[in-house]
């Protein structure tokens, strides 16, 4: 049998959700109303829409364009504190926080709500034009 694979958008993204389920990544599904709930069955029905639940950090582009523009990233760091970073930081695995090998980072001062938002996937990009 021939290799599978998908023959539309519709079909690259039930892969997507699939490979997100298995890889423990948070996947939300739409409700009656509209509204998003993180799924929490391991089975997907083909008859529901799905979405890949954003991690990042819910930053307005109101609120970014009060920022600094040399700061073009900003994430959440183990402890819960936000820090925006002038290059593109990583996570270091030995000190379990985010990096930078060049550029500068900061504290964040701004009363950001980062409840329920995983550190790790917390990596927030300024959005273009802002």
């Amino acid at each position: 049998m021939d290799e599978l694979t998908p023959k539309n958008a519709e079909q690259k993204h039930m892969i997507q959700i699939l490979l997100a389920k298995m890889q423990g990544v948070d996947v939300e599904v739409q409700r009656s109303d509209g509204g998003w709930s993180t799924s929490t069955h391991d089975v997907i029905s083909i008859d529901l829409i799905y979405r890949i639940k954003l991690h990042e950090l819910p930053i307005s582009s109101e609120m970014w364009a009060m920022i600094d523009k040399k700061w073009k990233w900003a994430a959440k760091d183990y402890g819960g504190h936000v820090f925006f970073y002038t290059d593109r930081p990583f996570i270091f695995e030995e000190d379990l926080d985010w990096t930078y090998e060049s550029g500068n980072a900061c504290e964040c001062a701004l009363a950001i709500n980062t409840d329920g938002i995983d550190w790790q996937k917390s990596l927030t990009k300024r959005p273009e034009g802002v």
